[in-house]
């Protein structure tokens, strides 16, 4: 063989060696060696002691109703998939199984108040329809289903609110202000907020609202549901 040839592979071979010892050695000085988050969605807190072993500790973060049976982990943060250090605790949320409520009567009640009340019954609020009946304004004048009906926690419900007056009114552009300024000035426009989504972001101050489920200047009507979205300084969330 070409003497050239085996000092370039040999040299190769050096480089290689030394990348790979410099490599794990450096692996276990920061002990950085990442382990992938096993999927523990399905599985019961005993089944999942079983599958993380003594890689990861697990911490019951409490029940919430969902559509998996009871007892079963129906969430869990890091997700799966995501590459963490060994040992490090994995949050997990419990299913208390689905449940069901007796729908209340939410006739007379202004839109806020009864996206509270559903929400405290952990039930959604899915379509909102409007129309102009009588003098009450953003009032609930019905509900699909019906008040009275039995309904699982976790579902969603439709409300037709009554308004004194339909017309559009613009966006406002709150992107850029805290989650307290923005209600104010969606409240002072008679437009509501809705679901806030957090985003981790390390380049804007905490509870910046940086979207909206509307584009600024855009026609709403007045009473409809702002979504925003604002940052969050923890990278869990």
């Amino acid at each position: 063989m070409n003497k050239k040839i085996i000092i370039t592979i040999s040299s190769l071979a050096i480089i290689v060696g030394i990348f790979l010892a410099g490599n794990v050695g450096l692996k276990f000085f920061f002990h950085d060696y990442l382990y992938e988050t096993p999927n523990l969605k399905g599985l019961t807190i005993e089944e999942a002691k079983l599958l993380v072993g003594s890689e990861f500790k697990l911490v019951d973060m409490g029940e919430q109703y969902s559509e998996l049976k009871k007892g079963e982990i129906y969430s869990q943060l890091p997700i799966s998939s995501k590459h963490i250090k060994k040992s490090r605790p994995i949050k997990i949320w419990i299913s208390k199984g689905m449940d069901t409520v007796i729908l209340p009567n939410l006739k007379g009640e202004n839109m806020q108040d009864a996206r509270v009340i559903l929400s405290d019954l952990g039930i959604k609020v899915d379509r909102i329809s409007r129309t102009m009946e009588g003098y009450m304004n953003n009032k609930v004048i019905g509900t699909d289903p019906s008040e009275g009906s039995l309904i699982s926690r976790g579902s969603s419900v439709s409300l037709l609110i009554n308004v004194s007056e339909i017309k559009n009114i613009r966006m406002p552009d709150i992107l850029g202000f805290s989650v307290g300024e923005g209600k104010k000035i969606l409240r002072e426009k008679k437009l509501i907020i809705g679901d806030i989504k957090k985003v981790y972001r390390n380049d804007f101050p905490e509870n910046t609202i940086i979207d909206t489920s509307y584009p600024v200047g855009k026609d709403v009507l007045a009473g409809s549901v702002i979504n925003i979205t604002i940052t969050t300084q923890s990278e869990e969330e």
